[in-house]
């Protein structure tokens, strides 16, 4: 008698399949996991089934299912959300800004005020975004961080720090390989150098978002530092957002008035920095909406109660 298909091993196509799958939030694992997992395994997964699943883990995750979450679980998975969206429309905002800062934008646009008053907009937006998540966020993480020693959860320990090391890591990389491979008799490092820490640096960003999401969604917490999470979360967003668009307004008018410096003459460049930043900043909105929601419904069941 034959083995049958499942004994043998899963193919690359299923793998990936389990892999995509992987990628849904636990609630909706929790729910559907099973059930999809064996469609998979027993139908196989082609290509079109693999970037199926792939895409509805980003539908998933941006707008979590409303009978899969309580009021606190939802806030937190909006949450979760918002900050890896914030945290990629920061990481574009930290690129725009190294390139830029440092190029005498006055000097480059000559009789267009309208860059040097962008680049203005965006670096006041983009720094009380970062105040804001700061004095919103850290009340949270303090709640999680007495939680995780209390139960003496070592493992939530090291996630919430990675928003410290990770960035002190990249820091300390980014350092080293400057020196290593600054040019001779000059001050830059080449631009695929650069692009090759950018990537680092995007990695890193990755890893210090993705550690407190982890642990807010092991360790649970609610309560008033949850709800002003949220609330710090719209407006976070709406800053960054606001900066995002500054740095857009000024890649146009470099890309018409300096035309020749840099790479901003390049259409297909500005074209993917506004494709990133509008689709970060979407993702970013309609999870911050949610998580106000959803902290608006659990403080008004905590008062009825």
């Amino acid at each position: 008698m034959k083995p049958g298909r499942n004994s043998r091993s899963p193919g690359i196509a299923v793998r990936l399949g389990r892999l995509a799958l992987a990628c849904y939030p636990p609630a909706w694992r929790g729910r559907y996991g099973e059930e999809v997992r064996a469609l998979v395994d027993d139908t196989g997964a082609d290509a079109r089934t693999i970037v199926s699943l792939a895409w509805g883990a980003v539908i998933i995750w941006a707008g979590p299912p409303r009978h899969l979450y309580d009021p606190p679980a939802r806030a937190r998975a909006s949450l979760a959300t918002v900050l890896a969206a914030w945290t990629a429309l920061a990481g574009l905002g930290l690129v725009f800004g190294q390139l830029t800062e440092t190029q005498g934008l006055h000097t480059l646009t000559p009789g267009h005020p309208f860059v040097q008053w962008s680049y203005s907009a965006y670096a006041a937006a983009a720094h009380t975004s970062v105040a804001i998540v700061l004095i919103g966020g850290l009340p949270l993480c303090w709640s999680m961080l007495r939680l995780a020693r209390q139960q003496g959860r070592r493992r939530d320990l090291a996630l919430l720090a990675t928003p410290a090391i990770a960035p002190a890591v990249f820091l300390a990389a980014l350092i080293a390989t400057a020196k290593a491979v600054r040019r001779a008799g000059g001050t830059g490092i080449g631009p695929w150098w650069f692009l090759a820490l950018a990537a680092l640096g995007f990695a890193a960003a990755g890893a210090a978002a993705a550690g407190p999401a982890l642990a807010m969604h092991r360790l649970r917490p609610a309560g008033p530092a949850l709800r002003l999470a949220a609330i710090a979360a719209g407006a976070a967003v709406l800053t960054m957002g606001i900066a995002g668009a500054a740095s857009i307004a000024d890649d146009v008018g470099l890309y018409l008035w300096a035309p020749s410096y840099g790479g901003y003459h390049h259409a297909w460049a500005l074209g993917g920095y506004l494709s990133l930043v509008t689709l970060a900043t979407a993702i970013a909105s309609v999870s911050a909406t949610r998580a106000g929601h959803a902290a608006w419904r659990f403080r008004n069941d905590t008062t009825a109660a």
